[in-house]
Formats: C-alpha cells, structure tokens, sequence
C-alpha cells in the first residue's frame, strides 16, 4: 500500500524563515520547537487542535528544555505515489450466510440497538451509532461470545459486516484458521448453506490442510463433497432427486438441512436417482430408485416443510 506524505510550511519561532517538513501518516497543525540551550530546535509534530495544548506536547517526550513553542503548520502539497491497482481475480465482496438475521430490538422509529440471531438464535447485539459519523465506524458489535474488550467484537461500517462477524465467532474454523472461502463464488456457496453444513464443510476443509495443498482447493474440495452429499433437482430433466437406502425398499428425499448423506426421515442414504463420474451424468436403471414406491416418512418431512 502506497504511503500519503504531506509536505508542510511554517516559520521558525526565532530567526522568523520559512521552513518546511515532510512527513507521513496523520495530520498535523502544528510543529513543536523546544530550546537546550542554544535557540530553538525542531522537536516533533502535534495534532492538537488549540496552541495552549500543542506547545505542551513536546514536554511530556523531552523534558528538559528551557523553553518550549508551537508554529501553525500549512499544506504545501501531497505527495501521493500513483500505483495502478491490482486485479483481482474476484471481486471481494461478503454475502450473507444463511439464517443470519438482524432485526431491531423494537419496533420504535430510530432504535439503535440491534439483535442479531443465527438460525432463530440470539448471538449478539450490534448497535447503531452511524447518525455520529464516527470514524472507526458506526456500527458496534456486541457478543457475549467474544472474551475481549468486554464482549466488544468490533466497529465495522455496516450493520450486515457487524452481524458478520458476531457469526464468524460462532463459525468452525477452516483451513489456516479461515471462517470462509475467499473468493467470491465459493463464498457465496458457502454462505448459502445452513449453518449445521457450513460448519461441516469448514472442518472438513481444515483435515484436507496438511501442507501439501493450498486453503483455496481445500475449501473447492470440501464444498464438491457437501454437494456430492446433498444433490438438487435432475439438471437435464429436472425432475426431484430420489435417493434409497441400504435396505432398497423405498426411495427416499435427502435433507438438506443435515450434514452428510441423510434422509428426511433420519437414515443414511447409499444412492440417488443421478449423480456425477468423470463429469458425465450417470443415473441408475429405474428399478433401482425411481421404480420404488415412495418414503412415507420423508413424505410427511417434506410436506411439514
């Protein structure tokens, strides 16, 4: 990241000349002069808003000066190194996972404070202040899950970004401590499973990191077996995806909501109606899913659902 230096302009306190000094990083109004003993010499800089507190500023870092002065500090220019931006392979933008709610503690016009619940849970509390304009941001986050600052995860400049992160201190952690995959497709996958997957896909992620593969495949890897586990609709014919079970008397509907290769009726299913190999789209004879009459129980799941 390219350093803003600022070149400033102010006159010395004694011979009365302009000088000028170039530094980096905040604004400053003043420059502070302290005097040992043979006239005054440049001592630092100060941000402070009034001279009574700026020519007190270079005491506290030395002491021993005879005397001490503040002199406005001017703008001359800013010299910004012109750097052309690197492309991005995606674009980093942060979706909203699945079941991550926030709603106003109540219905009054302008309430501040915030409740933040993951799938119908309260995980914390985030705070409105964006009317202040704050700087660090107007956004405050608040989980009793989070063992710094009193509970305070942070300051972010949206209210989604704050509710983000409360949710990440409740997220498996994935490979090299990652909550998520980086880019955005995979991210957005990822985000739109429910939390019982996503936390599945994430420690299974971190098990693939063992050195010899980097955190992006391990999360691709992790993703293509939660939908090798979780098939959708037939994409040539679309017709409902069926699946059967060890015994193959009836055929079954996966859930979606569990981990793993589940039922709605609760069992482990062995085989669906299509799936991939070699990136061709095999589907097995019709007596051996779609023939079989159908689950009674997974059809009450799905019809209660």
């Amino acid at each position: 990241m390219a350093r803003t230096k600022t070149t400033y302009r102010t006159i010395h306190p004694e011979t009365n000349e302009e000088v000028t000094f170039t530094k980096g990083g905040r604004p400053i109004r003043w420059i502070t002069w302290g005097d040992l003993g043979k006239g005054f010499v440049h001592f630092g800089y100060s941000s402070q808003e009034t001279y009574a507190k700026a020519v007190k500023a270079p005491r506290s870092s030395n002491p021993y000066a005879s005397r001490y002065e503040a002199t406005p500090a001017t703008v001359v220019e800013d010299e910004t190194p012109t750097v052309e931006p690197l492309a991005a392979e995606e674009p980093q933008e942060r979706p909203m996972r699945a079941g991550l709610t926030v709603t106003p503690d109540s219905p009054r016009p302008g309430e501040m404070k915030l409740n933040v619940e993951l799938d119908g849970e309260m995980i914390g509390v985030v705070f409105d202040e964006s009317p202040a304009k704050l700087a660090r941001g107007g956004f405050a986050a608040w989980s009793s899950k989070c063992r710094n600052r009193g509970g305070i995860v942070g300051f972010y400049p949206s209210k989604e970004e704050a509710a983000e992160a409360i949710a990440d201190l409740y997220a498996a952690d994935g490979p090299g401590g990652s909550k998520a995959p980086a880019f955005t497709k995979r991210r957005a996958r990822f985000f739109a499973l429910p939390t019982v997957r996503r936390n599945s896909v994430a420690v299974w992620a971190a098990s693939l990191y063992d050195g010899t593969r980097t955190v992006t495949a391990c999360w691709t890897a992790a993703l293509e077996r939660d939908e090798s586990a979780h098939p959708g609709p037939d994409p040539e014919t679309g017709e409902p995806v069926y699946v059967r079970t060890h015994s193959a008397t009836t055929r079954h509907l996966p859930n979606p909501d569990k981990s793993g290769r589940r039922t709605l009726c609760g069992q482990e299913w062995q085989l669906a109606s299509w799936y991939r190999h070699e990136g061709q789209i095999r589907r097995p004879a019709d007596w051996m899913i779609r023939g079989l009459p159908n689950c009674g129980g997974c059809g009450t799941s799905h019809a209660a659902r």
